[in-house]
């Protein structure tokens, strides 16, 4: 119960004004999370790409081992592994990944890679989804 001394105009603000503050530090985790996650998929692509000469073997091997050693983490799958190699591939600029993809989740950037194969599409596609707020779903329609 509200202390009689207490303004309850004043505490509803305060706790709204709470609330919007962890709301932003949410949001602001959140995106240093997934910008940490592409840039670590991306170099794990770059990895991958470097030693495709190596084989198919090579993908498998590397997933089995760091499901292994990282046997909580999501993400190394053998198909995951390819769609890194193929977004290293698509993007060996790095800026490219920093200024416009990192603010996608991998399931959104994922989702652009098997509907669109044309880079500057996608790229389009992309800048369209952050400044729109399109979900994957729509770009799943908007691009068959």
């Amino acid at each position: 119960m509200i202390d009689m001394l207490m303004n309850q105009t004043d505490y509803l603000s305060t706790i709204q004004e709470i609330k919007a503050e962890i709301q932003k530090a949410q949001y602001q985790a959140t995106v240093k999370v997934n910008h940490e996650l592409l840039l670590l998929y991306y170099h794990i692509g770059q990895a991958i790409n470097r030693h495709k000469v190596w084989g198919n073997k090579f993908i498998e091997n590397l997933s089995r081992d760091l499901r292994l050693e990282y046997p909580d983490a999501k993400g190394y799958s053998v198909r995951n592994l390819k769609y890194m190699a193929i977004f290293a591939a698509l993007f060996p600029e790095k800026e490219i990944v920093q200024e416009v993809l990192e603010q996608l989740s991998w399931y959104h950037v994922v989702t652009l890679m098997d509907k669109v194969k044309e880079r500057p599409v996608l790229l389009w596609y992309a800048k369209q989804n952050i400044e729109n707020g399109w979900s994957p779903t729509w770009i799943c329609s908007s691009t068959t």
